[in-house]
């Protein structure tokens, strides 16, 4: 449970906190949103991505999501208890492993991060997806620790449950 108060209206627990400041939430929400629905980069990969980093942050509320652009695009529950071993498990792509690598650096130390980190992503993505690659990864790092710090909790499942995907117009993320 939250160290703030249940103040705002809202269907979870996170929309509550968040609704303490709405005109944050709808701003944060439209952003997030922007990765999903206009396909900046694979769905798969980015919810890699996503999960990668809400597992190194400990965000037991992130990792129970799934969301469904990524499943319809093929990703499955085999391939997520893989990811701790994307460097060298089978069925991970080429784009996959650089970007989960990236996204772990990015999430434990961004100065570790090397010109050759960003040339294979570049190399992978393209200068585009690059620079969509980080912004995504800035956002899953802040949102899984801003969830962390202020223990907000989403649904109390631990099964993983699949959502819709982010969208500007939806009131809340789940």
């Amino acid at each position: 449970m939250s160290w703030l108060p249940d103040a705002a209206d809202g269907a979870t627990p996170l929309d509550r906190v968040f609704g303490l400041r709405p005109n944050l939430y709808e701003d944060f929400r439209r952003f997030y949103a922007l990765f999903w629905e206009k396909r900046l980069l694979d769905p798969v990969l980015l919810e890699l991505c996503r999960l990668r980093i809400a597992s190194l942050h400990g965000c037991a509320p992130e990792l129970a999501v799934r969301y469904r652009a990524a499943r319809d695009a093929g990703l499955d529950e085999r391939k997520i208890a893989a990811l701790p071993q994307a460097a060298s498990a089978p069925g991970f792509s080429e784009a996959e492993r650089a970007a989960i690598a990236f996204a772990e650096l990015f999430a434990t130390d961004p100065h570790a991060i090397s010109d050759e980190d960003a040339a294979r992503v570049r190399d992978a993505l393209g200068e585009p997806g690059l620079v969509a690659l980080v912004e995504a990864l800035a956002l899953f790092d802040g949102f899984a620790r801003f969830r962390t710090l202020l223990e907000v909790e989403g649904d109390d499942a631990v099964e993983p449950r699949v959502v819709d995907t982010p969208s500007s117009v939806s009131p809340s993320l789940y």
